[in-house]
């Protein structure tokens, strides 16, 4: 799998400055991708997709980690960023939706699992080995649910496939959505990041409760951020016209008739 992909995602020797997002899958890709680099790519930059946040300059190029850039900025994403399958795309944005040219209009075709379960096949880390471990990784980013819904299950199952991770099958036959949702509710998961008055990231989620469930230490950056740019954020149905390209900065369809972006002010 990991030819179809942007060649620079195998350049784990050189220095990149992760750009950090709002959510949990984000943070532990984050904290997944430092520990498979040795270090070489810790996060750098805040976005809670509205503004960027910087800790210090570096000079080093950046990757944004479940995050859908349309310029030809790096990235891991899991979102939908093509309205039409003949859009173009940013082909620095390691996403098997782009590799598969999913779009809008063929949307449950989608996948629909997180961005770390992608960054894991990527990088050949092994499952957690505990039961609970294998479905918090579920849970994140609600990865569980395209498996009971019936028309997507058979969906959900080859991509489960594509990935190596056909064993969490067993595990999402002895379960339920309502399950899942309990352990989302528990852990905190759909809380969000937010940097706060001095410039320190903070959130409801409990990273110390799943850190026992995971093989490399995971949480929030310790350092404080300063504003860089202040952006626009807007949400839709995809009747309303986009600005133009020029000024969007990451852009994703969470709906096949409603998308989600963030522009540049000027």
């Amino acid at each position: 799998m990991k030819e179809k992909f942007p060649n620079w995602i195998n350049e784990i020797d050189k220095r990149y400055d992760l750009i950090l997002g709002d959510d949990v899958d984000s943070a532990v890709s984050c904290s997944l991708l430092k520990e498979v680099t040795n270090s070489n790519w810790k996060v750098n930059y805040f976005y809670d997709f509205e503004n960027f946040y910087r800790y210090q300059k570096t000079g080093n190029k950046t990757i944004g980690v479940d995050m859908a850039f349309l310029k030809r900025t790096r990235c891991f994403d899991n979102h939908i960023s093509k309205r039409t399958k003949n859009d173009e795309h940013n082909p620095y944005c390691a996403n098997l939706n782009l590799i598969h040219n999913i779009s809008c209009e063929n949307y449950t075709s989608k996948y629909s699992m997180s961005t770390l379960m992608l960054i894991m096949s990527l990088y050949d880390i092994p499952l957690p080995s505990s039961q609970e471990g294998k479905e918090i990784l579920l849970a994140i980013d609600t990865g569980f649910k395209g498996f009971y819904i019936q028309a997507f299950q058979h969906i959900h199952m080859n991509w489960l496939e594509e990935l190596g991770f056909t064993e969490l099958i067993d595990i999402l036959n002895k379960r339920n959505m309502k399950y899942f949702y309990g352990l989302i509710k528990k852990y905190g998961l759909y809380e969000k990041i937010s940097i706060d008055e001095d410039g320190c990231l903070q959130s409801d989620i409990k990273f110390d409760a799943i850190q026992p469930f995971f093989d490399f230490e995971i949480g929030l950056p310790t350092e404080q951020f300063k504003l860089i740019k202040k952006c626009q954020r807007a949400n839709h149905e995809t009747y309303i016209q986009l600005p133009e390209r020029e000024r969007i900065i990451s852009l994703a369809y969470t709906r096949w008739n409603f998308v989600s972006y963030t522009y540049r002010c000027d």
